[in-house]
């Protein structure tokens, strides 16, 4: 839908401005509106950048990419191709700029302020320039909150299964002083492609409190977006954070979180790979629930697999637990340990320990909390038979 802005985009970041068009009626089927629609999309394209800067986002709605010196009026434009059929129409503009942006994160809040506009019905033009400000406003707060470091980890403990002490924890953010969960802004960070800088500003806090914790039984793990993993510079960034201390990479280890967005899988396992092999451990997220996820683990060298919750929260339905009784001994094939999470009840513990699930994460095990708390490890006596006490 939006090729040909996105290739404009590509070519000039910079002093540029968006049109959103709207023609009320336009999408009638009868042969005068057909026509008056082709003409507009013509028009419509010769006065956008370039001329090859427009694109039809519906019978009645387009957008147009326009230097931002360009003022000549759409409206006008699209009242003389209706008049020209015998049609009287009243097309609605909003125009936002683009002035200053990055190409990829340009292109990417074009898409999010029309798709915005397209779920709104009618009129929706009058709001795309409102829309798009907007969009820019909350890309740069994210941008000024992750060079200030302007946010918290807390950590939840993953046990062993076998005896419920705590074999690592997940780092998890927190923004606004550490009382809000940041899926909302972590989601459009990942819409706008702003996530490698994220990704490794967290990675920094959560070394930086593996440090602090001064013993060798702490571990953490960091979520890292698969668009982070788009380039080498988040492996990169990873390996020089721990250049000066090589000795805290095998007590880290990433969750690669929204698979679905890996858009080259074996560049992906390259960089991955090299992550492992520096000694940094890697787990699979939210496995089972893409329709990829048996193609990610075939194709990508990870160390653990983190079980959806949504199996968890199913167990219940012989479904639900026959496929994830099917993952775990697909994993356990694999010699890939598995970790459960969302577990919140007693019940689903004990179903998820007859499956042979390694590990578990959810509130029944413990909430987060400001430091992760290391304990010494369990009496092997204490230990059931087949307990995973390690990474690697």
């Amino acid at each position: 839908m939006l090729k040909r802005l996105t290739s404009a985009l590509d070519r000039a970041a910079q002093g540029l401005a968006v049109e959103f068009v709207e023609v009320p009626g336009l999408d009638a089927p009868d042969p005068p509106h057909q026509r008056a629609s082709a003409t507009i999309r013509d028009r419509l394209q010769a006065a956008s950048w370039e001329g090859a800067s427009a694109a039809a986002l519906g019978a009645d709605r387009f957008a147009v990419l326009r230097s931002a010196t360009d003022v000549e009026d759409l409206a006008a434009i699209v009242r003389a191709a209706g008049a020209a059929e015998g049609l009287d129409l009243s097309p609605l503009t909003s125009r936002g700029e683009l002035a200053d942006a990055e190409a990829a994160v340009a292109i990417r809040t074009l898409r999010l302020a029309l798709d915005e506009c397209l779920k709104d019905g009618a009129a929706a033009g009058a709001r795309f320039d409102e829309r798009l400000k907007r969009t820019v406003r909350e890309a740069d707060r994210f941008r000024t909150l992750v060079r200030e470091r302007d946010f918290t980890l807390v950590y939840q403990p993953i046990v062993s299964l076998a005896t419920r002490t705590p074999h690592h924890f997940e780092a998890l953010v927190r923004f606004d002083g550490g009382d809000r969960a940041p899926a909302a802004s972590i989601s459009m960070a990942e819409e706008l492609g702003l996530t490698e800088a994220f990704d490794l500003a967290v990675a920094e806090q959560a070394l930086l409190e593996l440090r602090r914790a001064g013993s060798t039984r702490a571990r953490i793990a960091v979520n890292v977006s698969a668009l982070s993993l788009a380039s080498d510079r988040y492996v990169q960034g990873l390996l020089r954070m721990t250049d000066l201390d090589p000795t805290l990479r095998p007590r880290l280890m990433v969750e690669v979180t929204e698979t679905a967005a890996l858009a080259d899988v074996d560049a992906a396992d390259r960089r991955l790979a090299a992550l492992r092999a520096a000694g940094v451990h890697v787990c699979l997220d939210d496995f089972g629930v893409g329709a990829a996820s048996l193609d990610h683990l075939r194709r990508l060298g990870v160390d653990l697999v983190k079980i959806d919750g949504s199996f968890v929260r199913n167990l219940a339905d012989p479904r639900a637990r026959t496929l994830a009784a099917a993952i775990v001994d697909l994993c356990r094939e694999l010699k890939v340990p598995t970790v459960a999470e969302m577990v919140e009840t007693e019940a689903q513990d004990a179903a998820l320990g007859a499956l042979g699930v390694d590990f578990g994460q959810g509130w029944l095990y413990g909430r987060p909390g400001p430091r992760p708390i290391v304990l010494e490890p369990a009496p092997a006596a204490a230990r059931r038979r087949g307990e995973v006490v390690a990474w690697g």
